[in-house]
């Protein structure tokens, strides 16, 4: 037993003396920084160690904030209340009333040019006309012209203000929290569930993905190629952030309702799996995946679950709220761990705004950049961009606050009315069909015969002054309901049986326009060469 003790009581004296050695080398060879560097790292190691230092970061930070123009008066209480979308709108004159308020709370540097950073533009006629070339391409929202006034006013007070640093401009950090939190409660998020504000869709998945690898990184730092698992409907953006980052998509098909097939994205599950992605819904057929389902499975195999709701985010929820039978998708899902909302869709802003939104704040801490080194100070941001336009924020957070709850039903009333008015009419045309059973304002037309090419169809209406959104696999044609079409609802019916009664009588249209080349890539067995083409295209465009 002695001798266990001495061999014990040897080894520790080896160690010790070996980890001795090995700082002292560092500091000689290193310098001071690394060797403290070094010794930090291996005490984060100890058991109760990170924690501790967690809650000493927290709490610093929180002191620090207190001392700066984000401070509340009531000792920083408002910052972590809850905020829900209003029942009834606000008016338009509360609204700029309160716009004034928020401007006031500027940092004074802002409001005088002390500054050294963020705005480069002052009120002057060089301003004046960049604001008249803004008003005539701004977007026309379409939602109700008092509606549109006041997201424009918005849009301009704070077009030039940078929610960079939100300690210069603190009512862009107060609108945008409140963005994030009226769209956490309409998703049925707690007071946990957390986010940002993004420039749209495109980001606010790009920011998902780019979340659950680093989150995947310190978990399970030995996969090399992480993996997501998404059905074949997903929107491209999720293709795009795994090229851009580094990870590999598992698509898996659909059933004949277009939705996930749940089975074969649980067969596609391995080690090198980080997340499941589904659709609320997918943009192609407007059907929502089961989400439900898929939650469980996710919730079965520890991985996080990522609900692309960009398109539907802000109508779905009232949609349900009308009786609708909409299929859970959101917050309720225990395995739900994040979605991504589009403002600039049916929240009738203008573009470009989003929101993702996060379980909770140690999910979305993952999504945050920070670089320490730089000599031009300490750099850290929320989402892929540095510089956010002032004005988008601004425009988004009044947007919800003029609409409110009973604005936003009577919208999506008045839109599910013309979607259900102009499906009716699609299915009376003799050849046509909708696809699968759309859950909201979109749907798809495909031909119910096989003798009739739906792209030619789509070639025809074209000459009628319409624009076409085209499908793939299956061939068909995609509609979004939007505010504008409950006007003319009877004339698309009118021209689409008018354009495919056409078709039907001229074959030969089958082989013309963009009927003729989407049967041609369709025929290329290398889709390499479609993807040269589209580059080719794009590069021809800009050029």
């Amino acid at each position: 037993m002695d001798s266990f003790f001495s061999w014990i009581s040897l080894t520790e004296h080896i160690v010790f003396t070996l980890v001795v050695v090995i700082l002292i080398n560092i500091y000689l060879k290193n310098g001071k920084e690394e060797f403290f560097r070094v010794l930090v790292v291996g005490l984060k190691a100890l058991p109760g160690v990170k924690s501790l230092i967690g809650k000493v970061l927290h709490n610093e930070v929180a002191s620090f904030v207190n001392t700066t123009a984000l401070a509340k008066k009531n000792g920083g209480k408002e910052s972590v209340q809850r905020v829900q979308l209003p029942k009834e709108g606000i008016s338009p004159e509360e609204l700029r009333n309160q716009m004034n308020i928020l401007q006031s709370a500027e940092a004074e540097s802002a409001k005088e040019g002390k500054i050294f950073a963020y705005v480069y533009t002052v009120i002057d006629q060089h301003w004046k006309l960049q604001s008249e070339a803004f008003d005539k391409f701004e977007e026309k929202i379409g939602h109700s012209v008092e509606h549109d006034t006041i997201v424009s006013e918005f849009l301009h007070a704070f077009l030039h203000e940078n929610a960079l640093n939100p300690m210069v401009f603190p009512s862009l950090r107060k609108m945008e929290t409140e963005i994030v939190s009226m769209t956490a409660a309409m998703l049925n998020g707690d007071q946990d569930v957390v986010g940002f504000v993004t420039s749209g869709g495109t980001e606010s998945n790009l920011m998902a993905v780019k979340t659950y690898r680093d989150m995947a990184k310190k978990s399970r730092p030995n996969i090399r190629v992480p993996e997501i698992i998404a059905p074949i409907t997903v929107h491209p953006t999720i293709d795009k952030a795994a090229h851009y980052f580094g990870l590999k998509v598992i698509h898996t098909p659909v059933g004949e309702d277009f939705r996930a097939d749940v089975q074969a994205m649980k067969e596609a599950i391995n080690e090198n799996t980080v997340m499941l992605v589904a659709s609320a819904p997918q943009f192609c057929h407007g059907v929502i995946d089961p989400i439900k389902e898929l939650s469980d499975l996710a919730v079965a195999k520890g991985l996080p679950l990522h609900v692309d709701a960009c398109f539907g985010g802000f109508m779905l929820p009232w949609v349900e709220k009308l009786g609708y039978r909409i299929p859970p998708f959101d917050f309720r899902l225990p395995g739900v761990t994040s979605i991504s909302a589009d403002v600039h869709k049916y929240g009738y802003s203008v573009k470009g705004s989003s929101v993702i939104v996060y379980r909770n704040a140690e999910i979305r801490k993952h999504q945050i950049y920070t670089y320490p080194e730089w000599p031009g100070g300490l750099y850290g941001s929320p989402s892929m961009a540095g510089t956010r336009g002032g004005g988008t924020i601004a425009s988004a957070w009044v947007s919800l606050k003029a609409l409110g709850v009973n604005g936003f039903m009577d919208k999506a009333k008045e839109l599910m009315d013309t979607t259900e008015k102009m499906m009716k009419g699609v299915n009376e045309i003799e050849g046509l069909k909708i696809m699968g059973e759309p859950h909201m304002t979109a749907f798809a037309i495909g031909p119910c015969v096989k003798d009739l090419d739906i792209y030619a169809v789509a070639d025809a209406i074209e000459k009628k002054g319409w624009t076409i959104e085209r499908n793939q696999k299956p061939s068909c044609i995609h509609c979004s309901i939007l505010p504008r079409h409950t006007a003319i609802a009877d004339d698309f019916i009118r021209d689409l049986k008018d354009s495919t009664a056409e078709v039907k009588e001229n074959k030969t249209l089958a082989k013309k326009g963009t009927a003729a080349m989407y049967g041609m890539i369709g025929t290329i067995p290398d889709k390499t060469i479609v993807s040269d083409f589209l580059v080719e295209f794009f590069s021809e465009v800009y050029k």
